[in-house]
């Protein structure tokens, strides 16, 4: 009798806890949308971004195959098996995952359960990503800034290309975005509060982040620097506290990952795409040296693998690589950095056309050759993509989007510090820096390298378009 009296309670209190959880999803939705502005452009975005999604889904001729990109299958293949086999593999030695980390993977898996290994219900999920940060960018502004600038933050980021387009593409840069956005609020936070549960917050996501693309790691030794030069002036055991507690989560879970490579692959690395990406890293200064384009260049370092490279283990992978990758690097640093202006440039403005194109219009036509085309050209314009005056008109609007936030975000910058915001704006600058010149430093840079700081660009636009703001106003009322 105490047994089914135990249960008819649990039964009991099901739906109390139900109608708790609802009423505080209720309160949570009616805080963050207090601003009506904030509701109805939230709203407005989620709108045309879903209908866009049924269009697209319907009408666009190129199917769902325009969603799949050359580094799609490292992290659709290591999902399926993650579903299949509890295991994450390489999609083609099929050893243990260590080339790729397992944040997107593990994500595509949870939607794979649901959807039944749906590309369109990855979209739709990735489309509802950009769209929450619609509200989380309009938060994080108002963390420092005035509500006009929190407004004409989120009005930026609404309207931001480079999100649109890559939410139609199984690759891991929306998420690494959102994450990392979510890190930036808590990180502001953290700066304006000093509160060590905003910073806790803001080392968990970005541990997240680190796995789902390993390029943030290196914020671990950034993030350690700004929280010590904020909280030494504390003494030595806050502050000493304050790094634990930021750096403690990432180091702990990279290294259970780490054992878990070890374990299982015999490799005691993160991820073992580090070495293969510095060889090839060089492939258009090889090219230009035998006078031949990028694609040559690629060719030749594939052509100086030793034989049965592919068989060798990751480690030793790693190493072959290495020793061959640190000669071409002392050969070449001065090609490489009379080009790195131009490269900079393409990450900064490339506002996604051939991308927003394929969404809108179906064109072009999808194959090897134009994945090459796409992911190595070194044209300033997207020329073989141009050849109507729809392209003309879509490449304009893509390329001022993009130049307008870029320009508003160095004017916030400028301003934030006038005003007094410095540990803001050296926070936000060293965040955008580090991500624009570290996706920048190669011959494929473009816009899709840009949405790791995406975000922080709005952030700093928005204080610049506030200004501006103020500044027209009083001359439009005369």
């Amino acid at each position: 009798r105490s047994v089914k009296s135990g249960k008819s309670v649990c039964a009991c209190n099901l739906p109390i806890k139900a109608a708790a959880v609802f009423l505080y999803t209720l309160y949570m939705v009616r805080k963050i949308f207090q601003d009506k502005f904030l509701l109805y452009l939230t709203l407005a975005v989620l709108l045309l971004r879903v209908g866009l999604f049924f269009y697209v889904m319907a009408f666009n001729p190129l199917g769902s195959d325009f969603l799949h990109f050359p580094d799609s299958l490292y992290y659709t293949a290591p999902a399926q098996t993650l579903l299949t086999s509890g295991q994450l593999t390489d999609p083609y030695s099929l050893a243990p995952l260590t080339f790729r980390t397992p944040g997107y993977p593990v994500f595509l898996a949870l939607i794979y359960a649901v959807s039944g290994q749906s590309a369109w219900a990855v979209v739709f999920v990735q489309i509802l990503l950009i769209t929450a940060l619609v509200p989380l960018v309009y938060h994080s502004a108002a963390v420092f800034l005035s509500k006009t600038a929190a407004r004409a933050a989120g009005v930026l980021c609404a309207f931001s290309t480079v999100l649109a387009a890559y939410a139609f593409a199984l690759l891991s840069d929306v998420l690494f975005a959102f994450l990392l956005t979510v890190f930036l609020f808590f990180a502001l936070c953290y700066i304006k509060s000093g509160k060590w549960p905003r910073l806790l917050a803001a080392s968990l996501f970005l541990t997240a982040a680190i796995f789902v693309r390993p390029v943030a790691y290196n914020w671990l030794y950034l993030g350690a620097v700004l929280v010590g030069l904020k909280t030494y002036r504390q003494g030595c055991r806050k502050c000493v506290c304050a790094l634990l507690v930021f750096c403690l989560p990432i180091l702990a879970c990279t290294g259970a990952w780490q054992w878990r490579n070890y374990r299982q692959a015999g490799y005691a690395g993160f991820h073992s795409s580090a070495a293969y990406n510095l060889y090839f890293w060089n492939l258009d200064a090889v090219g230009h040296a035998r006078g031949l384009n990028a694609q040559g260049g690629d060719q030749l370092l594939h052509q100086a693998l030793p034989a049965g490279f592919w068989q060798f283990s990751p480690t030793q992978k790693d190493e072959w690589l290495l020793a061959h990758a640190k000669p071409m690097l002392r050969k070449f640093w001065p090609y490489k950095l009379a080009h790195a202006p131009y490269w900079l440039a393409k990450t900064l403005l490339g506002g996604s056309y051939t991308q927003i194109s394929r969404i809108i219009r179906g064109t072009p036509p999808l194959s090897q050759a134009e994945f090459d085309y796409q992911l190595n050209k070194t044209t300033a314009l997207p020329t073989q993509h141009l050849r109507t005056w729809q392209d003309y008109i879509l490449l304009g609007l893509c390329g001022a989007q993009t130049l307008l936030t870029a320009l508003l975000a160095g004017l916030g910058a400028v301003i934030l510090w006038i005003n007094k915001r410095r540990a803001e704006t050296v926070f936000l600058g060293l965040f955008a820096g580090y991500f624009w010149a570290i996706s920048s430093v190669f011959f494929g840079a473009g816009g899709r390298y840009r949405l790791p700081f995406e975000t922080a660009l709005c952030l700093l636009g928005g204080a610049g378009l506030a200004w501006l703001c103020s500044k027209l106003r009083p001359r439009l009322n005369r």
